[in-house]
């Protein structure tokens, strides 16, 4: 039985309502806990609907921040974060000066697209503090940009398509980030049930 869009909200904010009940213990000092040394820059995306799901996949894994840059036209759309903007340090920068900023400050610089320079994103050797940089939707990553990364990974994909949505292929390569840091480190999930899935318990 298709349901329409009125009870897809009604479902959606009953989930949410549940989420949070059941977070209860693990917010309290949520913002004192370590983070994963690991962010986003993210180019403007073109398609803004990705904002809100690239917050929430950040927040997912721990990450450090997400620095967003300002689409042409200053469109913005979060709908999808699903309260991670309550969680998750977030800011807007011009992308080239992020990028800059973190190559100055140390960070090992990765940028998520395909060039002549792409190695697969798991066989790429990271290092910490990491800084993921992420294409638009449309038009990729500008090759000036790529140019200043320290490396560059893509996704081997094996259909007709050449590409995936920014926000999929983000996630992709951030579960993998974020796990050779957690095996390297002993980082562990918040959630008792994610940390089960670590250990095979």
């Amino acid at each position: 039985m298709r349901i329409n869009y009125r009870e897809r909200v009604r479902r959606m904010r009953a989930l949410n309502t549940w989420a949070w009940e059941q977070a209860s213990s693990l917010r309290e000092g949520y913002h004192e806990r370590p983070r994963m040394p690991i962010e986003l820059i993210v180019c403007p995306l073109g398609k803004e609907v990705n904002h809100g799901g690239i917050l929430r996949l950040a927040e997912a894994f721990m990450l450090e921040r997400v620095t967003f840059s300002k689409e042409s036209d200053e469109a913005e759309d979060f709908s999808g974060h699903r309260g991670a903007d309550q969680w998750q340090p977030w800011n807007w920068a011009n992308e080239f000066e992020a990028v800059a900023s973190a190559k100055a400050s140390g960070r090992q610089v990765v940028a998520l697209t395909l060039n002549d320079r792409a190695v697969a994103f798991d066989e790429f050797d990271y290092s910490w503090p990491c800084t993921l940089v992420v294409g638009s939707e449309m038009m990729g990553m500008p090759e000036e940009l790529a140019s200043q990364c320290d490396g560059v990974v893509a996704i081997p994909m094996f259909g007709v398509m050449a590409s995936l949505n920014v926000a999929t292929a983000t996630g992709i390569v951030v579960q993998h980030i974020a796990r050779c840091y957690a095996d390297e480190h002993g980082f562990q999930p918040l959630r008792e049930e994610s940390a089960r899935l670590l250990t095979g318990g």
